[in-house]
């Protein structure tokens, strides 16, 4: 099928491809909500910036472009927020197994604002402690005192819920 890009307005060019575009980014990714969401956020992009997008030679690859990053941003995110799991539970092999990423959001609801953002910084985003303090806008020595704060809170927090468990 010869795809066509003269297209005279953005909503035309959303109905002829957005789902062609999903069920493709679906197989792609294996979540049809993700994938729905990525051509979603892509179409809103290409709705901001339509007066330069509309002269591309092909808008529909424009827009297929940066739905797969988003996709791929999502899934980096997601092995980030993995690795910050692993990282802030890290216990002995005494525990019931990992904590599931609702429980550490859980357990990081309960810190306080500061905390909760210098370790999200710092773990998931993978931020150095320097990347964390120039983000915030406080020194080095505040982030490591609020890295170790919430580090101090989090193991209690787990050592509560594994308590929990036992009872």
């Amino acid at each position: 099928m010869d795809d066509a890009y003269v297209v005279d307005d953005l909503e035309s060019l959303f109905r002829a491809h957005h789902g062609r575009l999903v069920r493709a980014l679906t197989i792609a990714c294996g979540d049809e909500q993700r994938a729905a969401d990525a051509v979603q956020h892509a179409f809103v992009k290409a709705h901001l910036r339509w007066r330069s997008i509309m002269d591309y030679d092909d808008p529909v690859g424009w827009i297929r472009r940066v739905a797969i990053n988003r996709l791929r941003d999502e899934h980096r995110s997601d092995v980030r927020k993995r690795r910050a799991v692993e990282r802030l539970a890290a216990e002995p092999a005494t525990t019931h197994g990992e904590p599931k990423v609702d429980d550490v959001a859980a357990m990081l609801a309960g810190l306080p604002k500061q905390q909760r953002l210098t370790l999200a910084l710092f773990y998931v985003e993978d931020l150095s402690v320097d990347a964390v303090a120039a983000t915030l806008g406080i020194s080095s020595g505040a982030v490591k005192f609020h890295l170790h704060q919430g580090r101090n809170a989090l193991r209690g927090t787990v050592h509560q819920h594994q308590g929990d468990d036992h009872v």
